[in-house]
């Protein structure tokens, strides 16, 4: 599949700039999850922080990926597949600290108190990946 970050860009009314075309191709790219961390390691040559995180946040108030936060409190970020969407859960290996999502796996309900409502739900399963299990 051929992704083309300008494209993708201008279907949510965002202007082109080399910092968001780079998150959108790394993130595109990935097969997990990545932190800002993560992100910045993987760019060429140095970046403005500042800049990435303003441009992860515009891209997560647009929708174009979620966030996953860990129990340490680390945030990741992907892509969003319109087809999977973001009602998932995710796995978390403890050693090498991926984290993938599992969009075939329905996320558990509960029965809420009359008048309660849901805004959002996160599942994290944690354990050990089938690299680190090796």
């Amino acid at each position: 599949m051929t992704f083309h970050s300008s494209d993708y860009l201008k279907r949510f009314g965002l202007s082109k700039t080399a910092i968001r075309e780079d998150v959108l191709m790394l993130l595109f790219e990935s097969d997990e999850a990545l932190s800002p961390k993560e992100l910045e390691e993987k760019m060429d040559g140095p970046i403005d922080r500042v800049t990435l995180y303003r441009t992860l946040k515009l891209f997560d108030e647009k929708k174009m990926i979620h966030k996953i936060i860990l129990e340490d409190q680390t945030t990741k970020y992907v892509l969003v597949n319109p087809e999977k969407g973001t009602q998932h859960p995710h796995f978390h290996c403890l050693i090498c600290d991926k984290v993938v999502c599992l969009p075939n796996s329905p996320l558990p309900s509960c029965q809420l108190p009359v008048g309660f409502s849901v805004q959002s739900q996160s599942t994290i399963i944690e354990g050990t990946c089938q690299r680190c299990n090796k």
